[in-house]
């Protein structure tokens, strides 16, 4: 990753390096997660990055200020009148999180820290710039501590197409391929026929994330398409386009799935996902640990991503019954939590999720079979009518989305007991290794 990402950035102005070496010794598994991401960044950083870190310490306080100015203007007012906390308090509290805990302003709001339970449990909370930047790439480079396998599954997490064909090879369900369209040529894969299929359609990058130049095609029948912003064109034009821009990027063409009809409701016209969280235990073996189900708002939107303005509800990982609803993703939180879908009034809370104890038997297979070389993973699950399809798979998956949805910070709860386990025993083989 890039020195100048955004994940980089937010560290350097957070001033974790430092703030992270004064923690209490309390022998908990998120102060080892915590320290092991100051030791480790520390000790991969180079020069430039070392430069960096030390040249933002002096504007961290001006830009906490910025963005306390900046959140608590989206957000103060809404929860004045939830909480009846004033804004003064407000942003004195985000100064003293960001302070002790290395949490900047936007998370204060993300994560409910005004909450005052919750802000007792502030250094619990794993920052998204401590996985991010450090601590997946460690688990994934040593192998959480295990002998590293001669095949790596990494390229197949983040090419659409490799992933697919892992997933065929281990016999797990995903959804079909009809064309991949690169640099202005098609290659059939589970399509025959000429132009495309009579069927809805659904466009992706070959590589990339969050759902970014996804597009729909409804077929209207006649050989007629109609996009979801609106544009119609006939199949020959479709590939016409297709093939111009895949000079840029590589594109998937696959048939547009639709949800099981028991959650067809919520999904308001997108397919609805469920993100699965996974992670390597003490026994090595592959235990689901948390699990959030995404919608879309409107049937405008082709993709469920919480980061994309997606609604997330928390998913009991016993029952698979719902929790509330909430977007938030970007620090705007003063929408506050919803039992119904509150652009549809479809009932959310308590419902059931079904394919429940496959979705969490599709995960645990996948995991061990297919990418058993990867510590943690963020597995994207479709509820269908013929049960569970995976359709993505993440290999840093974010944790900003399971911690707010959750309400609760992950560092001491299962997930991020396991992290500290699986880092225990990859600092113990880094260092046999030096």
């Amino acid at each position: 990753m890039s020195a100048w990402s955004i994940d980089r950035i937010t560290q350097a102005l957070s001033g974790a390096m430092w703030t992270f070496s004064s923690l209490p010794d309390d022998n908990s598994a998120a102060t080892f997660v915590h320290r092991c991401f100051r030791r480790e960044s520390w000790r991969d950083a180079g020069f430039r990055e070392r430069t960096l870190m030390y040249a933002a310490l002096p504007f961290a306080p001006f830009v906490t200020l910025v963005l306390a100015i900046a959140f608590t203007a989206l957000n103060g007012q809404a929860i004045k009148k939830q909480t009846g906390k004033r804004i003064i308090r407000q942003v004195r509290e985000q100064f003293e999180i960001a302070l002790r805990y290395a949490i900047l302003p936007p998370w204060y709001y993300i994560f409910e820290l005004h909450d005052d339970d919750k802000r007792q449990r502030a250094s619990e909370y794993i920052n998204r710039f401590e996985v991010k930047t450090c601590l997946y790439r460690v688990l994934r480079d040593y192998n959480g501590g295990l002998p590293i396998p001669a095949e790596r599954s990494t390229s197949c997490i983040k090419d659409k197409l490799c992933f697919l064909s892992r997933c065929r090879r281990f016999s797990i369900a995903t959804a079909p391929v009809f064309l991949i369209v690169s640099k202005g040529e098609i290659k059939s894969i589970d399509w025959r026929g000429s132009l495309l299929p009579e069927t809805d359609l659904f466009v992706k990058p070959l590589q990339g994330e969050n759902g970014k130049n996804a597009v729909r095609w409804d077929y209207l029948g006649s050989g007629q398409y109609r996009r979801n912003d609106g544009k119609h064109a006939t199949a020959q034009e479709v590939l016409e386009s297709l093939c111009k821009a895949s000079w840029r990027r590589s594109f998937l063409v696959q048939p547009r799935l639709v949800n099981h009809r028991e959650v067809a409701d919520l999904a308001n016209g997108t397919l609805a996902t469920v993100r699965v969280m996974s992670c390597r235990n003490e026994r090595g073996e592959f235990e689901a640990t948390n699990a959030v189900f995404r919608m879309a708002q409107n049937e405008a939107v082709v993709v469920d991503n919480f980061h994309r303005g997606g609604i997330a509800v928390n998913v009991d990982l016993h029952t698979g019954e719902l929790g509330s609803g909430t977007c938030g993703a970007w620090g705007s939180t003063g929408g506050g939590w919803y039992e119904r879908h509150y652009k549809t009034g479809v009932q959310i809370l308590h419902r059931k999720l079904p394919y429940w104890a496959e979705v969490l038997d599709l995960v645990r297979y996948a995991h061990e079979n297919a990418f058993s070389d990867q510590v943690v993973i963020g597995w994207d699950v479709a509820l269908l009518d013929s049960g569970p399809c995976m359709i993505g798979i993440n290999k840093a998956p974010d944790l900003d989305m399971i911690q707010r949805i959750g309400r609760c910070p992950l560092g001491n709860e299962r997930f991020g007991k396991l992290l500290a386990f699986n880092l225990e025993c990859t600092v113990k083989a880094m260092d046999q290794s030096f």
